[in-house]
């Protein structure tokens, strides 16, 4: 009898309970060992991919930050349209930009050659802020951004595709897409020294349904929680860790 062949990373990401988001230089080996998925930098880490979890890349879809090796590329170009006035060094970015696209489905290119399983998008619902904010202006940037993702998926079929927020481009790409990634679901946490907390009962209630019809389909949600050192035990964070494994999805407390 031939042996069934062993589940790939995209076949195994539904069942990645285990997982963390690191973007530092490296991760210890009692650590990757006990992870099912691992979200890195390749800006940054500087360790070995070694096998056993799903690694995948983070790649920012819908800004450009300053401290990039690809910034030179970028800086001045007309489509760059704002900082973000909350991380300094950041600038969200018109996705309907050709040169814009091509410049992050080359990081996805590059990551993979490394040896990335696949990449976790980030930055993605800048698309849905710039069209809401600017409607005449930003038409049509939901799509751009979109079809970041749809030709990630073209280009790269047995990539893992992980897509962080940006829920506004699931019409378009729920099919391309591996699992979701989601922030401020149940908690809320801003840079600075302000406490962190709950989140806006509105804002849970806006996106939980979306993220079940998605789960509904056999993809995973994975939730990142946020809290400061201090308050990582606090009744509120062990609320939102428990609410979601009651939905279903994967948390992870940062």
């Amino acid at each position: 009898l031939a042996l069934p062949a062993a589940a790939g990373p995209r076949e195994a990401l539904p069942d990645a309970r285990r997982w963390a988001c690191f973007y530092g230089k490296e991760v210890s080996s009692e650590t990757w060992r006990s992870l099912d998925m691992v979200v890195l930098d390749p800006d940054n880490f500087q360790g070995a991919l070694a096998t056993g979890p799903v690694r995948l890349a983070y790649v920012s879809a819908g800004e450009a930050d300053e401290r990039r090796s690809f910034w030179p590329k970028v800086e001045g170009r007309p489509w760059l349209v704002e900082a973000n006035p909350e991380w300094p060094g950041a600038h969200r970015v018109d996705p309907r930009a050709k040169e814009w696209r091509e410049l992050v489905l080359t990081q996805v290119s590059s990551a993979l050659a490394r040896g990335y399983d696949g990449v976790m998008f980030d930055t993605l619902d800048v698309a849905g802020y710039l069209e809401s904010s600017a409607p005449a202006r930003f038409i049509g940037a939901v799509q751009g951004a979109a079809d970041i993702v749809a030709e990630t998926r073209r280009r790269h079929p047995q990539a893992v595709v992980v897509m962080n927020n940006g829920l506004a481009l699931l019409p378009f790409v729920a099919d391309a897409v591996d699992g979701l990634l989601i922030e401020d679901l149940y908690t809320k946490c801003m840079p600075g020294t302000e406490p962190c907390g709950p989140s806006d009962p509105k804002t849970t209630a806006a996106k939980e349904p979306v993220l079940e019809r998605f789960h509904a389909r056999g993809k995973p949600v994975f939730v990142l929680l946020y809290s400061r050192f201090a308050e990582r035990r606090a009744r509120w964070v062990r609320r939102a860790a428990a609410r979601s494994w009651e939905k279903g999805f994967f948390p992870y407390l940062s």
